[in-house]
């Protein structure tokens, strides 16, 4: 499987890289402001990597709003990547009402197949100061135990899903 990953210029993205290509998956990076269309074309997959910035920002996310108009590939955005996405959907992008920093957090999720073999809560780590807001283009998959900020969404043809945590 070809794996294209989005890099909005975070190390992160490296490390998401070789989980990919551990999983025997083949990863290809390509930054947010040199994105062509046939890159997603020729993707099985894209991951939309976590970032500085906000979405609402143009320079922050590139050439990224790519994704959804070319529609052929399965996305999964994280952090950065997952506000974004929302963004894209429609949903409301907002200063989360606890700014969470390399923050250890308790998750639930629900059935989606995103999270199968995942316990139904877990500890990730936050790290960020922007949420989204549900809308009914998206189905929330995940939530924060803490504070109830969206933690994972999909949408209802499960071709695009974002989770925030790391």
């Amino acid at each position: 499987m070809q794996v294209l990953i989005i890099d909005n210029y975070d190390s992160f993205v490296f490390n998401i890289k070789q989980v990919v290509e551990k999983l025997g998956h083949s990863a290809r990076l390509i930054e947010n402001d040199r994105l062509v269309d046939a890159d997603l074309r020729s993707a099985d997959r894209v991951i939309v990597s976590p970032g500085p910035g906000n979405p609402l920002n143009e320079k922050d996310r590139g050439l990224t709003d790519r994704i959804l108009r070319i529609g052929e590939s399965k996305v999964l955005g994280i952090c950065f990547g997952h506000q974004l996405l929302g963004m894209m959907l429609g949903c409301k992008i907002r200063i989360a009402n606890q700014i969470r920093h390399g923050e250890i957090d308790r998750i639930r999720h629900g059935s989606s197949p995103l999270y199968l073999g995942v316990p139904e809560t877990f500890e990730a780590v936050r790290y960020h100061s922007l949420v989204i807001e549900a809308n009914d283009r998206i189905i929330v998959d995940a939530s924060s135990l803490t504070d109830g900020s969206i933690m994972g969404f999909h949408t209802p043809d499960m071709m695009v899903y974002g989770i925030q945590y790391h």
